[in-house]
């Protein structure tokens, strides 16, 4: 068989060629947009690239500043992440995923007043979005900034739209614990403990609420189970010896002490904490050598204790 002619063979790959480009500038822009899109979670930089292109040919590719004001977010250029999201906006006003990601860029910026407002437009504009998820990130800058009854309100309506989401069970339960609501604290505690039962955290945050409540023997009960559930914590031991020092019951007190110095070492408070019930055995010795021990470790809550009591 003959073989082509050069000529006609250059003419072939160069009508092929032309044909195989993208005929309209519109088509250009999204051929590059697509090869940026691609390229988000495999080279970043490339990405970025890309979308610069897309944008260059079509300053009125909302998806193209948007996903690369993404790739600024995931690179840590904050400000360029903004102002792509801002151009997006302008483009459409109805892309309300981006209050989400203004939200994520002001949180990593510690701009945390304006987190909240971003995530709080997100939810204006959807209220029942059923991921809820948009609740606990406004929940959580709410937290952040001392508001823990906004909190709990904002994890109260994420948890309507998923009532069994144990992390947001979690997230409420911690509100209401640094609120200082026991009561309401220990009721999500036992949620948590329905949700998961084999988890030896729950029944410790529960032995720790009955503690803030004055019920150490409901806290030694509490710490029991975790024990059980995890014996090597050694917080299991060192709150329950708290517990035991609440009731006055020194000699097991002490025990668990001794087991949660056993199990971590370098803990000061555990020393400290240790030199305090032995001084209430009245051994004066023993406690003193705790309480340097501790400084030595960086914890000096009781330090004072040495002047006064040891020398």
């Amino acid at each position: 068989m003959a073989k082509p002619a050069p000529a006609k063979t250059f003419f072939l790959f160069l009508f092929l060629f032309i044909f195989s480009l993208p005929s309209t500038a519109q088509d250009s822009a999204r051929h590059f947009f697509n090869k940026g899109y691609y390229n988000i979670s495999v080279n970043r930089e490339a990405a970025i690239d890309y979308l610069t292109k897309c944008i260059e040919i079509d300053s009125l590719y909302t998806e193209a500043f948007f996903h690369r004001g993404i790739c600024y977010f995931k690179g840590s250029r904050y400000e360029q992440a903004l102002n792509d999201f801002d151009r997006a906006f302008e483009l459409n006003p109805g892309l309300s995923i981006i209050w989400m990601y203004r939200g994520f860029t002001y949180r990593n910026m510690g701009k945390t007043d304006e987190a909240l407002n971003s995530f709080s437009r997100y939810i204006t504009q959807n209220p029942t979005d059923t991921t809820a998820y948009s609740y606990i990130l406004r929940g959580k800058m709410k937290y952040e900034l001392g508001d823990f009854t906004g909190a709990v309100e904002d994890y109260d309506m994420a948890l309507k739209l998923k009532p069994l989401e144990e992390k947001y069970q979690y997230y409420r339960f911690v509100a209401l614990y640094d609120n200082e609501m026991y009561r309401k604290a220990l009721s999500a505690a036992d949620r948590l403990t329905k949700i998961n039962p084999d988890f030896y955290g729950y029944y410790f945050y529960k032995g720790n609420i009955y503690s803030k409540m004055g019920k150490p023997d409901s806290a030694i009960y509490m710490y029991n189970i975790s024990i059980i559930k995890n014996y090597q914590n050694a917080d299991g031991y060192f709150y329950r010896a708290q517990a035991y020092q609440q009731k006055g019951d020194l000699n097991k007190a002490l025990e668990d002490y001794n087991t949660a110095i056993e199990l971590n070492p370098d803990d000061g408070s555990y020393y400290s904490k240790r030199g305090n019930c032995r001084l209430e055995k009245s051994d004066k010795t023993g406690a003193c050598k705790d309480w340097e021990e501790a400084g030595t470790l960086g914890y000096y809550e009781d330090f004072d204790k040495v002047k006064k009591v040891c020398e």
